[in-house]
């Protein structure tokens, strides 16, 4: 019998990873903007996110996993691929340096950036490309969230009442929507001005997706394959909304998609089924895709200005969707799967809790539950 799995899940999660990509793109100028509101799939990352670790293991927590043993998990399974993505950014930031120095700031500025930001350390003192918190890799900032909330929701966050944690999202969109007013965009974390909005974005989405989790058994139930495909064709077409309906001043339609319908789409993809081959695809090529794509970015946005400016943008657009998924491919396969299963091996040598939850399952994310249970999702 083979192993059941929010499958509609990770489908999402890659889709949602492929939303980023394309924001990106329009943002380096290589194709236009189709998906405006694409920088809010990192709120769909952090309520899945929610729903895939409390799922994953607030009962083991609870009862026997030990928070020694939970922080290792969770670096093993985030940091080889942020390791990567970060030396791979480091170089490229390195090559943006030498290629425009202007552009970037001093040396200095730029090695402390990159040290930092291979630690997963944000880089709070500034002084390179605009303040970013981690401007060797941008889309770092949101995993350095994700950890960050991880580690204090096994400490605290899973002896908390649902009601408990309805308050904390409750007064976290309030949060998010103070600052967000005072930004003009939800697109808030990347940077250090707005460090406190991607904490207020963290806190409401995630909290989200634990309460969705212990209510599960509560949700509509959503037992047709084509329904979940037309939901995340939906998620898509939210991303897609001008982003100028809203006006100059706040974004409303914003506020709506990240407290309505992402949450939503979300509940419309909780429902296990046997595994299927595309779901598998995007769920596995999801974390690589983010975590890889925005130097590739960078790096063909600087050539297309020198050692290619006379190739067609369309050429430079395409040659860089070709790398991202390549790479991409290679480290899912080749780097990501071998390196945790090494490192499980490890560090689980005499830690029963460490090899239960990362070992057979690392090659398909499959855990073991403490009910006996083989259920998965890709956090």
């Amino acid at each position: 019998m083979s192993a059941q799995r929010y499958d509609m899940l990770d489908a999402m999660r890659g889709v949602a990873a492929f939303v980023v990509v394309g924001f990106h793109l329009s943002q380096f100028g290589m194709i236009p903007t189709i998906v405006p509101r694409g920088y809010l799939a990192v709120d769909f990352f952090f309520v899945l996110s929610g729903f895939v670790i409390a799922h994953t293991y607030e009962k083991a927590l609870q009862t026997h996993l030990s928070f020694r043993s939970f922080i290792i998990n969770r670096v093993i399974r985030l940091y080889p691929l942020v390791l990567l993505g970060a030396s791979v950014g480091f170089l490229v930031l390195l090559l943006k340096w030498w290629l425009f120095p202007e552009k970037v700031g001093s040396l200095g500025a730029v090695l402390m950036a990159g040290a930092l930001n291979i630690a997963m350390v944000p880089s709070l003192a500034g002084g390179v490309s605009s303040g970013d918190l981690f401007p060797a890799n941008g889309p770092l900032w949101s995993l350095f969230f994700e950890l960050l909330i991880n580690l204090s929701w096994a400490l605290f966050g899973i002896w908390l009442r649902t009601g408990a944690l309805i308050l904390i999202a409750l007064l976290s969109l309030a949060s998010l929507v103070f600052l967000a007013s005072q930004s003009h965009t939800f697109n808030m974390g990347y940077d250090s001005s707005t460090f406190w909005g991607g904490l207020a974005r963290v806190c409401f989405g995630f909290p989200l997706g634990v309460i969705l989790h212990r209510e599960k058994q509560r949700l509509p139930k959503i037992t047709s394959h084509q329904t979940g495909i037309a939901f995340s064709t939906i998620l898509i077409g939210l991303f897609a909304i001008p982003a100028d309906l809203s006006g100059q001043n706040f974004q409303w339609v914003d506020l709506f998609l990240i407290s309505i319908c992402l949450p939503l789409i979300m509940i419309c993809g909780i429902r296990k089924t046997s595994r299927t081959s595309a779901g598998y695809l995007l769920g596995s090529l999801s974390y690589p895709v983010y975590v890889l794509h925005f130097p590739i970015l960078l790096m063909m946005s600087g050539l297309s200005q020198t050692l290619l400016s006379d190739w067609n943008i369309n050429i430079i657009a395409c040659v860089s969707i070709t790398m991202i998924l390549a790479l991409s491919w290679v480290a899912w396969r080749f780097y990501d799967e071998p390196l945790r299963k090494v490192l499980t091996l490890i560090m689980s040598a005499g830690n029963d809790s460490l090899r239960k939850y990362q070992l057979p399952s690392d090659l398909m994310d499959e855990r073991d539950q403490p009910d006996g249970r083989r259920t998965s999702v890709r956090v």
